[in-house]
């Protein structure tokens, strides 16, 4: 029987169809295991580079043949001489140079097999062109090839001597020719800008104007820019602006290219060590000035900021500066000798009203601690001997002593074995205070910031190195108010109301960049040269590391300068000195306790 009525299937039926599937099912799966065994087999034929292909296409990536050029003889024989010819090149300048010429391809950069390239040619004009940019031409040979073909192993001699050349052009255009100033002094707290080696080979590659990035490395601040222009004019007075390559008219020195190009390449060589026509004494002196000063302002930021305070210590001034023009200057009163102020640049965040006034470390030591161990202690020593009580000493200069933050009677403490160091000092608001009314602070690890002064007679001396360090501000309110207004938007008469408080402390939105310069010369807006005194003696030390030789620069002595400058703000009788025996403790040690 065939099946049972209603169509119900019989067992015999049942299996017979069972057994038809489970045939198409075997069938199925062996055709499967043998096509994926034959595909396994295909592919371990087809080696590993073909392997690859399913990963790229796994991640949506295409294969790409490697397209470039294979090296030429020249550049696998550069690699070969790279290391010894550039054994005594900089560090950073030679691995930047072997890396390039391991990752490059194809032909040479700067030199074909006949001579040099269009951009080889143009290098060794802008390097011939040094001394117009306060740099020597003298410190960057070029090679010298002659006309005709050259064999891969003079083409990559040349090649290696032209890259570290153009090298150390930008270092020295970035101010790198002294990398760290404060070996000179710890006055010079700059790390000069300069650009990566590796960075300056790959933008070389791949401009067509090569000398005309490397015009651009060197800084671009006005007065970097009027020094340079003044330079010209005293090496060549007799020479035309226009023909001294001036980097805004466009004139390219007599750059030449096509069948020119290997004279002009030649003739460039041998005006790269042209030398400096003879000037006088005189000029030679105020280009040595000029030289030097361009060189402090290769080791400025590239980038001053948008607002930004500019306090010139040579100058006694600071100016405040807001899209490169002056909104503000003021007289300043800087750092003598004996407490300098280092140049350096640091971010303004703060601004403080009425500010309590802690004596730093180093007056404590050098300038208060001998008077307390001069002291009598307030016993009966005193009435002998004459001398002050240390209660009196401290308060000739309203302080107040402090140990682990608790006030002590200074009376009860041995000075004269004492750790001045573990004590505080300190001077709180009032019209004595000797940071004034305002204090503007840049944190820095030289502790230097501005503030006022309740000694307003200083002002009135044109040689103002008189203080601790600090900058002492001639209109503090004045300077609080375009800071104010510049970052928060505040009225004047906003300022007027802090100042009639209580002590706050104001943030700044917006930090604003200090910048503390030590810039001997400046040219003004008639392009004249105007120089300031070497306060702390850096401009012979800076011009020896600069030039190779010794400079000296004519200043007044410090001495003569505060002479001069009293004399000028105290006229009429001197002030009795402390040597006759008039005046008290105040008088005399009067001001020093000034930062």
């Amino acid at each position: 029987m065939l099946g049972s009525p209603c169509g119900t299937p019989t067992f015999g039926g049942l299996v017979r169809s069972g057994l038809l599937k489970l045939s198409y099912w075997f069938v199925a799966a062996t055709a499967v295991v043998l096509v994926a065994g034959v595909w396994w087999r295909l592919a371990h034929l087809r080696g590993p580079a073909t392997q690859h292909v399913p990963d790229a296409a796994a991640h949506g990536e295409q294969a790409q043949p490697d397209t470039r050029a294979p090296p030429s003889p020249a550049l696998i024989m550069l690699r070969k001489l790279l290391p010894a010819q550039a054994k005594r090149a900089n560090a950073d300048d030679r691995a930047a140079a072997a890396a390039f010429y391991a990752a490059r391809s194809g032909p040479l950069l700067w030199v074909t097999e006949t001579g040099f390239s269009e951009k080889g040619a143009a290098v060794i004009t802008e390097l011939g062109n040094a001394d117009d940019w306060g740099l020597r031409a003298s410190d960057f040979p070029v090679p010298q090839l002659s006309l005709g073909h050259l064999s891969p192993q003079t083409a990559a001699a040349a090649e290696i001597k032209l890259t570290l050349a153009v090298l150390k052009y930008a270092r020295y255009a970035r101010g790198g020719r002294i990398r760290d100033p404060s070996r000179i002094s710890k006055l010079l707290d700059h790390t000069p800008p300069v650009r990566p080696p590796k960075l300056v080979l790959t933008d070389l590659a791949a401009t067509d104007a090569p000398d005309a990035y490397l015009r651009g490395l060197h800084p671009k601040h006005e007065q970097f820019e009027k020094l340079r222009q003044l330079l010209l004019k005293l090496r060549a007075p007799e020479a035309s602006e226009g023909a001294r390559n001036s980097p805004a008219d466009g004139n390219d020195r007599g750059i030449v290219y096509g069948e020119k190009l290997q004279e002009a390449a030649l003739q460039s060589q041998r005006s790269g060590n042209r030398q400096p026509r003879p000037v006088s004494a005189r000029a030679g002196a105020d280009i040595d000035r000029i030289l030097v000063n361009m060189e402090r302002w290769r080791w400025m930021p590239v980038d001053l900021g948008k607002l930004y305070v500019w306090s010139n210590v040579p100058e006694f001034l600071t100016r405040v500066v807001k899209d490169g023009k002056i909104i503000n200057s003021d007289r300043i009163v800087a750092g003598q000798p004996a407490w300098p102020t280092p140049s350096f640049s640091a971010d303004m965040k703060t601004i403080v009203f009425h500010p309590s006034w802690g004596v730093p470390d180093g007056i404590k030591r050098k300038e208060l601690l001998p008077q307390l161990r001069n002291s009598s202690g307030g016993g009966l020593l005193g009435l002998f001997t004459g001398a002050p009580s240390s209660q009196a000493v401290l308060d000739a200069h309203h302080l107040q002593a402090y140990y682990q933050g608790r006030p002590v009677n200074p009376n009860q403490v041995d000075w004269s074995s004492a750790n001045i160091g573990a004590y505080d000092f300190r001077q709180p608001p009032g019209p004595t205070n000797v940071l004034g009314a305002i204090k503007f602070m840049f944190p820095n690890k030289h502790d230097v910031y501005m503030h006022d002064t309740p000694e307003r007679g200083l002002f009135a001396r044109s040689f103002r190195g008189l203080s601790h360090g600090c900058m002492r501000v001639g209109n503090p309110r004045r300077l609080a108010e375009v800071l104010l207004a510049e970052d928060k938007g505040w009225p004047a008469a906003k300022v007027a109301s802090l100042l009639g408080g209580g002590s706050r402390e104001v943030a700044l939105t917006n930090h604003i960049p200090v910048h503390v310069t030590y810039f001997t010369a400046m040219v003004d807006y008639q392009g004249k040269l105007r120089t300031f005194g070497d306060l702390y003696g850096l401009d012979a030390r800076v011009g020896a590391a600069l030039l190779g030789r010794k400079v000296r620069f004519e200043t007044r002595s410090y001495d003569a300068e505060v002479a001069a400058g009293t004399e000028q703000s105290r006229p009429g009788p001197a002030r009795p000195s402390q040597a006759s025996g008039a005046g008290n403790i105040a008088d005399a040690i009067a001001d020093i306790f000034s930062p």
